[in-house]
């Protein structure tokens, strides 16, 4: 039986396939450093309330902010 050819691969790159990003799509890295006792209690903190790390952070933030403005 004779073998079958393989099907070319597809020449367009996945950036090519997704979609239009808007600009709230796009992200940029937040980087510092903490220790480890701090890490630890905020992620159980997240995990326990069911926030995800990012938005824990971005509401201790906002109400950081909003305790300021008193």
């Amino acid at each position: 039986m004779p073998r079958q050819k393989a099907k070319p691969k597809s020449t367009a790159s996945k950036k090519d396939k997704q979609q239009p990003k808007s600009p709230k799509d796009d992200w940029v890295g937040l980087s510092f450093r903490v220790s480890p006792e701090f890490s630890r209690e905020f992620k159980v903190y997240a995990a326990k309330n069911d926030y995800k790390l990012v938005d824990l952070l971005k509401e201790g933030f906002k109400a950081l902010k909003k305790q300021r403005l008193r």
